[in-house]
C-alpha cells in the first residue's frame, strides 16, 4: 500500500499487463523513440545493436579503403571525411550508427578479420561537446583521451602488455575470456585468486615496460596502476586534470603517452571516428578554425609527435556540406588539402558520401530488421505484419530517404493502431497520419457592437 506522506511514498510496481503489441506478433513496439543513438542504453533500439549493414554496403566498403591497412592494398589515408548529405532533412540518416557499427566490427577481434591478420586495430567513436565547449584544439584532445578510456583502448593496451609481460603464467592464461577480459586481465581481484602477484609484480612490470618504451614517469605509474579498468582511469587520472593542466599536457597525453602505451602493447593503428564536427566549427570565429585545422595538420600529419611518426591515429571527421564551406578556405590554407581533398575534384578520393536511402530498394530490409528482432516467435520473422510493403515503402518516401524519420513515423503509426484497433496498415493510413493537420488558433470574433453616437460634439 502506498504511504501517504508524499516525503516517504514510493512508486508501486505496476502490475503486469499483456502487451498491447501481442495482437501484432510483436513484445512491444520495435521502432525507436529517440532520434539518436544512446551506446550506453541497454534497448537495442537506442545503442545501435540493430544494424542492417548491407544497405551501406558501398560506404562501408569506402571505410574499408580509406581508414584499414591490407596486404597488397594502398596505405590507409591519415584523415577521411563522411559527408551527410541528409541535413537539410533533418537527423537520422543513420551515420551515427554506421560509425559505431564500423568500431565494433574493429574491436571484436582488434581488426583481425578487416586487415586479414597483418594488423591490430583499435577504433573510438568520438561525439564532441556542443556550445564551443571543443572549440579549442586542447579540449579537443581531452575528448580524444576520454573516448579512447571509455571505448576500452587504453584498457585493451593495458590487458595485452599484462598478456605478453610473462608474468601471468600460461595456465592462467588459458582461463581468460577474451572476447571482454575486463572480468579477468582488468579485475586486480581475479588475477590474484589465480595465483598473480599483482601490486610488486604484474603492475611493476608493466610499469617499467611503459618507461621503456618512452612514456612519461607519472603516467607510467597512472597506466601501470589504474589503466587497466576504465573506470579506475577516469576517476583517478582524467577526472582528476585540471583545466590548465588539460590546456598544457592534454596534447601530450594523447599524441605522446598514449602512442608509445599502443606501441609497446604492439598495437599497429588507432582509428578515431569523430561524429558531429558542426559542434567543433560552428562556435568557432576564423582565427579559431585556423588555429584548430593546423594543430590538426601538426598532431595527425607532419609535427614532432610521436603520432606523427608513428603513423598510430587514422581521422574521419563527420560533416556538413555548410561545415566543408566553412571549414574549406582554412583547411586548404594550412596544406590539409594535399592529405585529404576537402572540396575540389579530389574531394572524392578522400570522402565517404551518406545519401538518403532509396525507399524502393531500402525500406523493406530496414523495417524487418527492428521488427524481427522483437517477434514473439521465430516463425514469424520476416514478415512486415501488420504493415504491407507499399506502407513501409511509402513510410520512407515520405520521409525523405531518412531512416530515422521513417522509424518515428512507424511508430506513430503502430500506436495508432493499437489505439484505434486496426487489423492491418497499409500506405493510405501511413501518408494520412504523416499528413495529419494540427489545430490552429480559433481566429478573433469580429462581431463587435458599434458605439453609439456622442452626446457632445466636441469638434464643434
Amino acid at each position: 500500500m502506498s504511504h501517504s506522506n508524499p516525503l516517504l511514498r514510493v512508486a508501486e510496481e505496476p502490475a503486469e499487463v499483456e502487451s498491447p503489441y501481442l495482437r501484432f506478433g510483436l513484445t512491444q513496439n520495435p521502432f525507436p523513440d529517440s532520434p539518436t543513438i544512446v551506446p550506453e542504453s541497454d534497448d537495442p533500439r537506442l545503442n545501435g545493436e540493430i544494424y542492417h549493414a548491407t544497405l551501406r554496403g558501398q560506404e562501408q566498403a569506402e571505410f574499408e579503403r580509406l581508414l584499414i591497412s591490407r596486404p597488397k592494398a594502398p596505405a590507409s589515408r591519415p584523415i577521411a571525411l563522411l559527408m551527410d548529405f541528409a541535413t537539410r532533412r533533418g537527423r537520422g540518416i543513420g551515420k551515427t550508427a554506421f560509425l559505431i557499427h564500423q568500431r565494433r566490427r574493429i574491436m571484436k577481434d582488434l581488426g583481425e578479420e578487416l586487415t586479414q591478420g597483418s594488423k591490430v586495430l583499435l577504433a573510438s567513436h568520438i561525439a564532441p561537446e556542443g556550445s564551443g565547449r571543443t572549440r579549442k584544439f586542447w579540449q579537443f584532445s581531452k575528448q580524444l583521451a576520454y573516448a579512447l578510456n571509455q571505448d576500452c583502448c587504453i584498457a585493451w593496451a593495458l590487458w595485452r602488455i599484462r598478456a605478453l609481460c610473462g608474468v601471468i603464467p600460461a595456465a592462467t592464461l588459458e582461463l581468460v575470456n577474451f572476447e571482454n577480459p575486463s572480468e579477468t586481465l582488468g579485475n586486480n581481484g581475479w588475477l590474484s585468486e589465480n595465483n598473480v602477484e599483482v601490486t610488486f609484480s604484474l603492475n611493476a612490470t608493466v610499469e617499467r615496460e611503459l618507461r621503456s618504451a618512452g612514456v612519461s614517469d607519472p603516467m607510467s605509474r597512472a597506466l601501470a596502476w589504474h589503466g587497466a579498468e576504465a573506470e579506475m582511469f577516469q576517476q583517478h587520472i582524467l577526472d582528476g586534470m585540471s583545466e590548465h593542466k588539460w590546456r598544457q599536457e592534454g596534447p601530450r597525453l594523447v599524441f605522446e603517452d598514449l602512442v608509445r602505451l599502443f606501441v609497446a602493447a604492439r598495437i599497429n593503428q588507432v582509428v578515431l571516428l569523430v561524429d558531429e564536427v558542426e559542434k567543433i566549427v560552428v562556435p568557432q570565429n576564423s582565427s579559431e578554425r585556423r588555429g584548430f585545422v593546423d594543430d590538426i595538420r601538426r598532431h595527425f600529419v607532419d609535427g614532432p609527435f610521436e603520432s606523427v611518426y608513428r603513423r598510430m591515429y587514422s581521422l574521419l571527421f563527420t560533416i556538413h556540406p555548410y561545415v566543408q564551406e566553412v571549414w574549406s578556405p582554412h583547411w586548404n590554407a594550412t596544406g590539409l588539402d594535399r592529405v585529404c581533398a576537402m572540396s575540389g575534384g579530389l574531394a572524392k578520393e578522400y570522402t565517404i558520401y551518406f545519401q538518403p536511402l532509396r525507399a524502393e530498394e531500402t525500406a523493406v530490409p530496414l523495417v524487418l530488421s527492428y521488427m524481427d528482432h522483437f517477434r514473439v516467435g521465430r516463425e514469424q520473422r520476416g514478415s512486415l505484419f501488420p504493415f504491407d510493403r507499399d506502407a513501409v515503402v511509402a513510410a520512407l518516401s515520405l520521409s525523405g530517404g531518412v531512416p530515422g524519420l521513417m522509424l518515428t513515423l512507424l511508430r506513430l503509426v503502430l500506436d495508432k493502431a493499437v489505439e484505434n484497433g486496426w487489423a492491418e496498415v497499409g500506405a493510405d493510413r501511413v501518408k494520412a497520419i504523416h499528413k495529419s493537420e494540427i489545430p490552429v488558433e480559433p481566429e478573433d470574433d469580429e462581431s463587435r457592437e458599434s458605439l453609439p453616437n456622442t452626446q457632445i460634439d466636441l469638434l464643434a
